[in-house]
């Protein structure tokens, strides 16, 4: 039974069954996912009137696309007919959507505008049936978007302490460079191998520990999010890094003139997509992004290849969660204790030795 008020050191991680079986996916796309708001794109990916961006995010086809006004709208990317994806996949321009399989045509709003041979559907009226429109926000640089039920709550109280610390800290930073991971792993094994406050750093990644100074390596939680920091060594006391964490999967890193954001976004069961965007901040030749992006690159992939060893552990009957290491797990308790919350699961809490 999950118990809020625990000691952190007599809890016991959830345990494996969260992280394999079907019904747990499922209740992930339905109740975390699907209740949540997600950054869906950049705004600058659908800036022009006709832009579009059509993605599956979290299980769901979506298009974010502007219309010619210059108003911006998300809506579910499935024709009403017979379910084919009325926009491709990634970025393009458009004047409207027509569906690949019978041709039934949609505006850049997402509705229904056009069907061919429709003479005698007496029944049906295209202008009832729109493509089911999303919630959409733009905050800061990105485009966040809600499914269209339940009704969200405010996108200010889910990213809230992150939006109050960052200020103007990304004022100037432009996009420099993208790529997406896909990794044999729940997103749940991504999110607590971020979480761990620094605890694998040194055995996982020693070319990015030499560049931190992981004694000082600490852990702040906010409601839903948390905040992990580090100085980073042979510079000065100010010079820092920060990794922010906001419920469900979408985390922001920043150094120096470097940034980049992580979305983690669930992909069927024991897989996961995350996709990078890396920002600079002043003049960064293509010689220097190229640099920045293999060295992450080389990170991820340490990542990559811890989390999907532990996805390939967690079926064994031997295992069936561990304790948390108080002085560097906080925010991947709290992380659990969340995730519990909203899916309803009840068998987190204490350690029962």
């Amino acid at each position: 039974m999950l118990d809020p008020e625990a000691e952190l050191d007599r809890a016991r991680s959830l345990p494996p069954e969260c992280y394999t079986r079907p019904e747990w996916q499922e209740l992930d796309r339905q109740r975390v996912f699907g209740t949540s708001w997600l950054p869906a794109c950049r705004t600058e990916q659908v800036v022009e009137p006709g832009s579009y961006l059509a993605l599956h995010l979290a299980g769901e086809p979506l298009v974010v696309a502007r219309d010619q006004s210059g108003h911006l709208h998300a809506f579910t990317n499935i024709c009403r007919h017979r379910a084919a994806r009325v926009a491709p996949e990634g970025c393009g321009t458009a004047t409207r959507f027509t569906c690949p399989y019978h041709g039934w045509m949609y505006d850049l709003a997402g509705n229904l505008v056009g069907i061919p041979e429709g003479v005698g559907m007496t029944t049906f009226c295209r202008e009832e049936h729109p493509l089911p429109a999303w919630h959409l926000q733009v905050w800061d640089r990105w485009v966040w978007v809600h499914a269209p039920h339940p009704a969200p709550r405010s996108l200010v109280s889910q990213i809230g302490p992150f939006q109050n610390w960052l200020g103007d800290r990304l004022e100037g930073f432009r996009w420099i460079a993208s790529r997406e991971y896909p990794i044999a792993c729940d997103w749940k094994v991504f999110v607590d191998n971020y979480l761990d406050g620094g605890y694998h750093v040194g055995p996982v990644h020693p070319g990015l520990a030499a560049g931190l100074v992981g004694k000082a390596y600490t852990t702040k939680v906010f409601g839903d999010s948390s905040l992990q920091s580090c100085p980073l060594s042979g510079l000065a006391n100010s010079a820092m890094a920060w990794y922010w964490h906001l419920w469900p999967g979408w985390m922001v890193n920043l150094y120096g003139d470097v940034a980049d954001t992580n979305r983690v976004l669930p992909d069927g069961v024991g897989r996961c997509r995350v996709l990078f965007d890396w920002f600079a901040r002043g003049d960064f030749p293509p010689e220097r992004v190229a640099a920045i992006v293999a060295s992450s690159d080389q990170v991820q992939r340490e990542d990559m290849h811890i989390c999907e060893e532990v996805q390939s552990n967690l079926s064994s009957r031997f295992y069936h969660g561990g304790p948390y290491v108080p002085r560097r797990e906080v925010a991947g308790w709290r992380f659990h204790q969340k995730w519990a919350e909203v899916t309803g699961f009840k068998g987190f809490g204490e350690n029962d030795g």
